[in-house]
């Protein structure tokens, strides 16, 4: 037991250096130069330094001791205030996600629905052009179109974000295949899957999760272009690369969920005792494993 807390320990604190301690710390060396330098135009560490050394000095403490204990109170305060940015950029992911994922809020539903019919309209117009294309050849020209389409959603788009679309087609293309609800399933698939499995969609949620993470970090620094504009660039770099990071994870990770059904869906099905006729679940059976799962709701 007490190897296992002293490595959970460790992960725990990788994590915490990885995640939050050296990203807080790059946000707040950032935050300083910006009051420093800013718009304010006041010098906040030499204003707080200067303050410190008066009070210091007023109580008759040595120079030796003062600049001892001036470094252990900055060095406080910079963790301090790192620990603060990072549990505030962990707090802003939370929104980050549902915004990423398409559930806006309330005030923003008529741009959702907007942007939403406009991708409806560019997937139907893409798909019309598979349905047109000649069959003749080799079907090159028919798989480029469909490739285009599939760019810009698997299946008709409900979501005003690709990446909330990328995520709802493994949900639609599990029930077009096997009858089965994934929100329903998913908890029993994940009792029955071996724990290799489990590992490798951990992993893919771990890495979408740190890249709605680093879309956080981009609106820290975008609020702090306000004092220095400088800082904007850093707020422009950190949000593209959130971009194209949670378009590779969102679309690793709804590819692994459907893996993860192709492959143990008959593991669900006689997990529950239900039979499967031809060694494969079937849309029928996905429907009785449904309604067996949902308990009449």
């Amino acid at each position: 037991m007490t190897g296992f807390l002293s490595a959970l320990g460790s992960r725990l604190a990788e994590r915490w250096v990885s995640l939050l301690a050296i990203p807080g710390l790059l946000y707040t060396a950032a935050a300083l130069v910006a009051a420093t330098y800013g718009w304010w135009q006041v010098g906040i560490v030499g204003l707080l330094d200067r303050q410190a050394r008066a009070r210091l000095s007023e109580s008759g403490v040595t120079p030796s001791l003062r600049n001892a204990m001036l470094t252990a109170l900055l060095v406080a305060g910079i963790l301090l205030v790192t620990a603060g940015a990072g549990l505030l950029a962990r707090a802003i992911a939370v929104p980050v996600e549902l915004v990423c994922c398409g559930a806006w809020p309330r005030w923003a539903r008529p741009l959702a629905r907007h942007l939403t019919k406009r991708r409806g309209r560019r997937w139907t117009e893409a798909h019309e052009r598979v349905l047109a294309a000649p069959d003749e050849g080799d079907g090159s020209l028919r798989a480029e179109l469909a490739a285009a389409r599939n760019a810009i959603a698997l299946v008709p788009p409900s979501c005003p974000t690709w990446t909330g679309d990328r995520l709802q087609a493994a949900e639609v293309r599990v029930r077009n295949e096997y009858g089965l609800d994934l929100a329903s399933c998913w908890p029993r698939l994940w009792l029955v899957v071996p724990d290799t499995v489990r590992d490798a969609v951990s992993t893919g949620r771990d890495g979408f999760a740190s890249a709605v993470l680093t879309g956080a970090w981009a609106v820290m620094y975008l609020a702090l272009a306000l004092l220095w504009w400088p800082v904007a660039a850093i707020a422009l770099t950190t949000g593209l690369v959130s971009w194209w990071r949670l378009r590779t994870t969102a679309a690793a990770l709804a590819e692994l969920a459907e893996s993860v059904v192709d492959v143990h869906a008959i593991d669900l099905a006689a997990a529950l005792r239900i039979d499967t006729p031809h060694d494969r679940v079937t849309p029928d059976v996905g429907h009785l494993i449904t309604e067996r799962l949902r308990k009449g709701t």
